[in-house]
């Protein structure tokens, strides 16, 4: 697993004339020349920061609406509650790919291609997350919440109050996988944001790749590393948190 991002780190150092003169270029002399030809013909601060917008609005939509509906499937009651949550479940198999057309469609009805609500708002519903907090919040001890309703709360301040504090860390961590999610994403980005000023440096790095990266491999690689460095090292901080969640789902039915 590790292989191909050290081959692509070691390409991103090596010069042109050495690309392919060894099967795994990790040898001196190093070159920081590729990183700097990316820098000159790419904006990747600008690509950055729309990856960065993109990423936060789908992570804390996506946390706002696992939340309310973890809550809900988790303490309160409602018609068809048990056949609810098993559709809302089965949403999980459905692979988000196979409604890229209808949501493009959408968006592009609504004047939304080449801007941030376009593509941002398709993608705000997360089952997965929904799943996840509903398994936490049924480990909460329910006498505590009873206690605050008894108390004159409302279901409102239960949530905000009680349990969202009380899971900060559980939130933490799933907001750190779902940001690594979307800062990854490609196609989504690709059909909705093909304007050069909306690129998200996956998309960036996919047009450099086909232009004239084509024919220089060491700044394609260098381009292809500075986009996975920001999630990797977020990963890299997070690991155990973001580990320990994910698992957690699994732990109660």
């Amino acid at each position: 697993m590790l292989l191909p991002f050290l081959y692509q780190v070691g390409l991103s150092l090596t010069p042109p004339e050495r690309v392919f003169a060894s099967p795994f270029p990790l040898s001196p002399p190093f070159t920081l020349d590729n990183y700097r030809v990316v820098l000159e013909k790419l904006p990747m601060a600008r690509y950055a920061l729309n990856t960065l917008v993109f990423a936060l609005g789908v992570t804390l939509g996506q946390l706002l609406l696992a939340l309310l509906a973890a809550y809900a499937f988790a303490f309160r009651r409602f018609p068809l509650k048990g056949l609810l949550w098993a559709l809302f479940v089965g949403s999980i198999l459905v692979p988000f790919v196979v409604t890229y057309l209808p949501n493009y469609l959408l968006v592009a009805r609504l004047g939304l291609l080449n801007t941030f609500p376009g593509l941002i708002l398709p993608m705000l519903t997360a089952g997965y997350a929904t799943f996840l907090l509903r398994q936490h919040f049924l480990t909460f001890p329910r006498e505590v919440l009873e206690a605050a309703l008894v108390d004159g709360a409302t279901p409102r301040q239960v949530l905000f109050r009680i349990l969202a504090p009380a899971s900060l860390p559980t939130l933490t961590a799933l907001g750190i996988a779902l940001f690594i999610g979307a800062w990854n994403q490609f196609v989504w980005p690709a059909l909705v944001a093909n304007h050069p000023d909306m690129y998200v440096l996956t998309v960036a790095v996919q047009r450099f790749a086909g232009g004239e990266g084509s024919n220089a491999w060491g700044p394609l690689m260098a381009a292809s590393v500075l986009a996975t460095l920001p999630a990797l090292a977020l990963y890299l901080l997070f690991r155990r948190p973001i580990l320990e969640t994910l698992m957690e789902g699994g732990v109660r039915g």
